[in-house]
C-alpha cells in the first residue's frame, strides 16, 4: 500500500468497503455508488469474501492489483473528489486513521502486531465468520481466523490448505462441555512457537476477538507476519457489528482498506526491547521469544548465539498474551519495573487442560485430540485437549532462565463451578546438569498452582501470591528465599485457606525449601486455615520415591516426595496450627534432617518465635538439624553431579525492583 494515498481516495475506498458512510450519514449515494462502481471487482457479499480467502485469486487478487496500481487509484481519487467535499473528505480521513491500527498505509508494522478497530460506541461481535489476511505482492493468503473452530476447524498450522488441519470433527468430538465460560463462540487455535527452529510447539484455544470499551482487537495467529513485508485485511460481513463515523459496519472486502507493511528484523539477537506503545523491537514478549527461537533455540541452541548471554527487556505496560520458550538457554527477560511491566493471561484448566507440552501438529490430530487423552471439565463433561496447557508461560528444555523485575500473572478467577488449576509459569526443565531458573524481585499472581518448577529453581527477594498448592512441582531443588508467600482469598470458597505447597519432589535431593522469608495473607483469608504443605493425591511409596535418578529422565519412581522445609521463616495467623495436612500418606513418613516435612527456627510476622507445639508431627519433625539447608549453595550442592550451582542476583534498592502489590 502506499502511504501517500491522497484523501479523496482513502474515502472512496472505505465506502466501497463498508468501513465509511454506505447510503447514509455525511456523503452522498452517488459519491458511494461511484466508489464501489471504481473497485467492483472485490466482491461485496461474505460468500464471496470467504471464497477470495480461500483461493486469493479472482476477485479479490483483481482487487489487490487495483491497489496496488496508481493509475487506478489516481481514478478513485478523482471519482471521489467529485462527489464529496475536501473538508468531508479530510474529515474522514481524519477519523479513519485513529479507526484502524496498524494505520491504512502504514510502514513499521511490527510482526507481532494485533489489529484494532475502534467503532462510535462498543461493537458487537458475530457469532460466525473469517478475519483474513493477504501478502500484498502476491495476494497469498497468510491467516485465517475463524470465529468458532468448533465449527469451522482452525487454519492456525498452514492458512493456504484447502482445508484445516485441525478440522472441527477432530475439535468438537471430546468437546462436550456446556460451561458457560467455555463455550465455543470466539474461540480459535493458536500454535505459539511457530518459528523453524522447532519441531513441536504450544497448541492452545483462545479467545481471538477482544472488545473493550469502542475497540475491537483482533489477535492474529503466532509468528504469521513476515519482517519488511506488505499485507492487507479482509472481514466477512458479520464478524463486527456497530457504526463507524455515524455508519453501519460491513466487513471489509476491498485490498485497498486496510494495508499496511511491516518492519524489518532487529540487528541485535543479544539484547532486544519490547513495549506495547514506544519504539521497541516487538511488541509482545512472545515476540521477542520467537526472534530469539529462530535464531539461538531450538535447532540453534548449541551455537554460538545459543549459548551466549540474551536479554528481552520488557518496558512498562500491559501484555496480555500466553508465552513459549523451548531450547532457549542463557536468557534474561527483565521488566523496566516490577509493577509497571506487567504479562499476564487468563488461563484455567477447564479452558485449555492439563499441566501443558507441546507437540507435533500429528501428535495434536492422533494422539491428544483423540479418546486416550480425552479431558473432562468440571461438569463432567469433555473440554478438547490440545496439549498446550493452563501456564501463561511454558517454558521447556531451557537452562539459565533469568526473570527479574516484572509482574507475571494469571488473572484468572476461581468459581466453584470449574477447574481452577491456573499457572504464571510452568518451568518443565528437568535435566540433572541444566535446567536452572532464577527469579528474583519477581512478582508471580495468581490463586491455584502458581508456580510449577522442575530441575533447579531459585526464588529470591521475590512475592509469589496464590490460595491451593501455589507451588508445586516435580522439582530436584526449589529454593524460595528472602521471599513473601502470600496466601489470598478462595473465591470458589473464602471460608478456606488453601496450602502452600504440593510436594512432588525427585527422591534423594532437597525438594522444596523455603529459607529467611515470610508467609502472609491477604485480608479476608480465615486465621487457622492454610497449610504449610500437603500431597494433593496417593504417591504410594510402591510408585512413587523410591529410586535416585542420576541419569536420564525423571520417571514415577523418582518423584512424588514430600521433601519440604522451611527454615527461619516468619509466619502470619493463617498457618493452621497443626501445620501439615494429611489427607494422602505421604511416601517419607519419618523425616530426617534431608527427607520429609520439615520445619526450623520458626516466627511470627514480628520476628518472635513462634510456638509450633502444637504441629502434627505424624509425618513431621520440627527438632531436625536442618543446617544442611540454609544458603543458598547447600540447597543446589548435588547440582550436575555435585559440581554446585550458586546463582547469585545483582543488588537492587531502587524503586523499580520494589512492589506495592
Amino acid at each position: 500500500m502506499a502511504v501517500t494515498r491522497n484523501i479523496s481516495s482513502l474515502l472512496a475506498v472505505l465506502m466501497a468497503a463498508g468501513l465509511a458512510a454506505c447510503g447514509g450519514g455525511g456523503s452522498s449515494d452517488s459519491s458511494s455508488s461511484t466508489a464501489a462502481s471504481s473497485s467492483a471487482s472485490s466482491a461485496t457479499t461474505s460468500s464471496a469474501r470467504s471464497s477470495a480467502a480461500a483461493s486469493a485469486t479472482s476477485a479479490t487478487s483483481s482487487a489487490a492489483a487495483s491497489a496496488a496500481s496508481s493509475t487506478a487509484t489516481s481514478s478513485v481519487a478523482a471519482s471521489s473528489a467529485a462527489a464529496s467535499s475536501a473538508a468531508t473528505s479530510s474529515a474522514a480521513a481524519s477519523s479513519t486513521s485513529s479507526v484502524l491500527v496498524p494505520a491504512n498505509g502504514a510502514t513499521g508494522a511490527y510482526v507481532d502486531t494485533t489489529l484494532q478497530i475502534t467503532f462510535d460506541s462498543a461493537p458487537t461481535l458475530g457469532s460466525s465468520g473469517y478475519i483474513y489476511v493477504y501478502k500484498s505482492s502476491d495476494n497469498t493468503l497468510v491467516d485465517k481466523i475463524s470465529l468458532n473452530v468448533f465449527s469451522t476447524g482452525s487454519w492456525a498450522d498452514d492458512a493456504t490448505a484447502s482445508t484445516p488441519a485441525l478440522t472441527a470433527s477432530a475439535l468438537s468430538t471430546y468437546n462436550t462441555t456446556t460451561l458457560p465460560l467455555l463455550a465455543t463462540a470466539n474461540t480459535e487455535v493458536d500454535k505459539i512457537g511457530n518459528v523453524s527452529t522447532l519441531t513441536q510447539y504450544r497448541w492452545v484455544l483462545y479467545r481471538p476477538v477482544t472488545i473493550s470499551g469502542k475497540t475491537a482487537t483482533i489477535k492474529l495467529h503466532d509468528n504469521k507476519l513476515a519482517p519488511s513485508t506488505g499485507y492487507y485485511v479482509l472481514m466477512d460481513s458479520g464478524v463486527l457489528n456497530g457504526n463507524i463515523n455515524g455508519s453501519a459496519y460491513n466487513g471489509i472486502s476491498s485490498s485497498s482498506v486496510w494495508g499496511f507493511t511491516t518492519k524489518a528484523d532487529p540487528v541485535s539477537t543479544t539484547d532486544i526491547v519490547v513495549d506495547d506503545d514506544g519504539s521497541a523491537d516487538y511488541r509482545t514478549v512472545q515476540g521477542a521469544l520467537n526472534w530469539l527461537l529462530k535464531n539461538c533455540g531450538g535447532t540453534n541452541a548449541s551455537t554460538t548465539c545459543g549459548t551466549s548471554a540474551k536479554t528481552i527487556t520488557i518496558k512498562n505496560g500491559t501484555y496480555t498474551e500466553m508465552l513459549y520458550a523451548r531450547n532457549l538457554n542463557n536468557l534474561t527477560i527483565k521488566g523496566e519495573t516490577r509493577d509497571g511491566a506487567i504479562v499476564q493471561y487468563d488461563m484455567y484448566n477447564d479452558f485449555n487442560p492439563g499441566t501443558g507440552g507441546s507437540a507435533t501438529l500429528a501428535t495434536v490430530t492422533g494422539t491428544n485430540l483423540a479418546a486416550g487423552k480425552a479431558q473432562k471439565a468440571k461438569d463432567g463433561l469433555y473440554r478438547a485437549y490440545l496439549g498446550g496447557g493452563r501456564p501463561v508461560f511454558l517454558v521447556e528444555g531451557s537452562d539459565l532462565l533469568n526473570l527479574t523485575q516484572f509482574t507475571l500473572q494469571n488473572t484468572h478467577v476461581k468459581d466453584a463451578s470449574y477447574n481452577n488449576q491456573a499457572e504464571t509459569i510452568y518451568y518443565n526443565s528437568s535435566t540433572l546438569n541444566g535446567s536452572r531458573l532464577t527469579a528474583s524481585y519477581m512478582n508471580f499472581f495468581s490463586t491455584q498452582d502458581t508456580i510449577q518448577a522442575k530441575g533447579w529453581t531459585w526464588i529470591y527477594k521475590s512475592l509469589v501470591k496464590g490460595d491451593v498448592d501455589y507451588i508445586w512441582g516435580a522439582t530436584f531443588a526449589t529454593l524460595i528465599e528472602d521471599s513473601e508467600l502470600r496466601t489470598v482469598v478462595d473465591t470458589s470458597d473464602p471460608t478456606k485457606g488453601g496450602y502452600v505447597i504440593e510436594a512432588r519432589a525427585a527422591y534423594g535431593y532437597p525438594g522444596f525449601v523455603v529459607l529467611n522469608s515470610s508467609l502472609t495473607k491477604e485480608a479476608g483469608v480465615p486465621d487457622n486455615t492454610t497449610m504449610l504443605a500437603r500431597q494433593a493425591g496417593t504417591f504410594a511409596v510402591a510408585t512413587y520415591c523410591n529410586t535416585m535418578m542420576t541419569s536420564g529422565s525423571l520417571g514415577n519412581a523418582n518423584y512424588g516426595c514430600n521433601n519440604v522445609a522451611f527454615i527461619n521463616t516468619k509466619m502470619g495467623t493463617h498457618i493452621n496450627t497443626a501445620g501439615w495436612d494429611y489427607t494422602y500418606v505421604p511416601p517419607i513418613t519419618s523425616a530426617t534432617t534431608t527427607t520429609g516435612y520439615r520445619e526450623s527456627g520458626s516466627m511470627n510476622l514480628s520476628g518472635a518465635t513462634l510456638d509450633v507445639s502444637g504441629r502434627s508431627l505424624t509425618y513431621a519433625s520440627t527438632t531436625q538439624d536442618l543446617s544442611g539447608l540454609n544458603a543458598t549453595a547447600k540447597v543446589f550442592a548435588q547440582w550436575n553431579s555435585n559440581a554446585g550451582w550458586a546463582p547469585t542476583a545483582a543488588s537492587c534498592t531502587t524503586s523499580a525492583c520494589t512492589t506495592s502489590k
